[in-house]
C-alpha cells in the first residue's frame, strides 16, 4: 500500500497557515451548543460515567440510528442494533469499509468530483478507480446510463453519494432503484454515503431501498445534516453482520471505541432530529436565497446552480485572475476560506460553497468587500 497523504482539501487549508474566521466552503449544517442540545432533550450529562463506550457503540445509540434511517427511507427492515457499527466520524467508517472490502487489482466505480478520500484511499491500495465525471452542462446530474456502462463483473464496489458533495445533485428514488438493480446484477458491494440525505429542504424523493440488498452499506454521521461535527460519531448500517464484524476488527486498530459523552449527546440529537433538521434546513434554504441575490448583484462575475438537496454546491468564478491565486489571498487578507473545486477532482474556475451556517450573510459581505476592492483588470473579468 502506498503511503497516504493528507486529503487535498485538508492539505490546502493547512497550507494557508492563517486563522480563518469564516468558511464559505463549510460542509456542515449549523451546530448547537451542548447547553442547547441538553435543553432541547431536557437532560444533562452530570451523572454520566466517563468510562469506555461499548466497542460497537451503545445499544441505545445504535437503535436510534436504525430508527433514523428507517424513517428517512420510509422502510421497515428486520434490523436491530447489531446491524449498526459506530465510528469516530464518517471518514473512519469509509476507511474501514475500503480496508475490509478492497484488495490490489479490485475495481470501484465512483462519480467525480467527490470527497477526495473516496478516490485516494482506493488508489493507495492499488485499486482501479473507474470514475464517472459529472458535467456542469448537464446540471451535475448523476447519469444512471453512464453508471451502467462503468459497472461490470470486475466491479467490487459501487460508491454512491447523494445529495452529492460537492455539486448538490441527487439520486432520486427512481434512480436509486436502477443503482440497486446494477449492484445485484454484478454481485458487487454498494456503499451509500448518505451523510446529507436529511438535508432535504424541498422534500424531494430521496428515499431508497439499498438496505434490502445483503451487500449494501449505508454511512451516516452527526456532522453534516445535524451540524454536530464536535460529536465524533459516524456509523455504518448493513444487513451483513459478518461484514460489520470485520469492520469492527479494523476499528479496533484505530479508535477502538467512540466517546461515551459523544454517544449520549448523539442519542439526544437523534431523538430530537425533527427539531434540529427542520431548523438547519431553514438555514440552508435562506442561504440559497442570500447567495442568489449575491450572484444577481455581481452579474457576470459568478454563476451557479443551486443544490437540489444537501448543504453544498459548486460556484463558477468568471474573475480574470484564477482562483488558485485569489483564493489564498482571500483567506490570508480577509480570513475567509473558499475551497477550489480542483481539490475535489474538478479542474476549472469553480469553488465549493457551503450553505449551512448562520454566519453565511456575514461571510458573503466579506466576499463582496473583496470583490469590490479588486481593481479592474486585476481580478475582475
Amino acid at each position: 500500500m502506498k503511503a497516504l497523504t493528507l486529503p487535498a482539501h485538508i492539505a490546502y487549508s493547512q497550507g494557508l497557515n492563517t486563522e480563518i474566521t469564516f468558511n464559505l466552503s463549510n460542509s456542515c449544517a449549523q451546530a448547537l451548543t451542548v447547553a442547547e442540545l441538553c435543553q432541547l432533550a431536557d437532560k444533562n450529562l452530570a451523572e454520566l460515567s466517563l468510562t469506555y463506550a461499548p466497542l460497537s457503540g451503545s445499544v441505545a445509540l445504535r437503535q436510534e440510528i436504525v430508527h433514523f434511517h428507517q424513517t428517512l427511507n420510509r422502510k421497515s427492515y428486520p434490523f436491530d442494533q447489531d446491524n449498526v457499527l459506530t465510528f469516530c466520524g464518517a471518514q473512519e467508517a469509509l476507511a474501514a469499509i475500503y480496508t475490509s472490502l478492497l484488495s490490489p487489482g479490485d475495481e470501484i466505480v465512483v462519480f467525480t468530483p467527490n470527497y477526495p478520500s473516496l478516490v485516494t484511499m482506493a488508489q493507495a491500495m492499488g485499486v482501479k478507480v473507474n470514475a464517472i465525471p459529472l458535467q456542469e452542462a448537464d446540471s451535475w446530474r448523476m447519469d444512471m446510463e453512464q453508471l451502467a456502462a462503468k459497472v461490470n463483473d470486475n466491479t467490487r464496489l459501487i460508491v454512491i453519494n447523494s445529495p452529492h458533495n460537492p455539486t448538490g445533485s441527487i439520486i432520486d428514488s427512481e434512480a436509486a432503484k436502477q443503482v440497486l438493480v446494477l449492484a445485484k446484477k454484478h454481485h458487487c458491494y454498494l456503499l451509500a454515503d448518505d451523510v446529507t440525505q436529511a438535508s432535504n429542504y424541498d422534500d424531494l424523493s430521496l428515499a431508497h431501498d439499498y438496505l434490502s440488498y445483503e451487500k449494501s452499506l449505508v454511512v451516516g454521521v452527526m456532522s453534516k445534516s445535524f451540524g454536530l461535527a464536535g460529536l465524533r460519531i459516524g456509523w455504518v448500517l448493513s444487513p451483513d453482520k459478518n461484514l460489520l464484524a470485520q469492520l469492527l476488527s479494523v476499528k479496533a486498530y484505530g479508535s477502538i471505541c467512540t466517546s461515551a459523552v459523544d454517544e449520549q449527546l448523539a442519542v439526544m440529537a437523534l431523538q430530537h432530529s425533527d427539531n434540529i433538521l427542520t431548523r438547519n434546513n431553514h438555514i440552508i434554504s435562506d442561504n440559497i436565497r442570500h447567495f442568489q441575490r449575491f450572484v444577481d448583484s455581481n452579474a457576470g462575475l459568478f454563476s451557479w446552480q443551486p443544490p437540489q438537496a444537501g448543504i453544498m454546491t459548486l460556484v463558477k468564478s468568471h474573475l480574470k485572475r484564477p482562483i488558485k491565486d485569489w483564493g489564498p489571498d482571500l483567506a490570508r487578507k480577509h480570513k475567509l476560506l473558499l475551497l477550489p473545486a480542483n481539490l475535489f477532482g474538478l479542474e476549472g474556475e469553480c469553488f465549493r460553497l457551503g450553505l449551512g451556517q448562520l454566519d453565511f450573510p456575514g461571510a458573503l459581505a466579506l466576499l463582496q468587500d473583496f470583490v469590490d476592492s479588486c481593481v479592474d483588470g486585476h481580478v475582475k473579468a
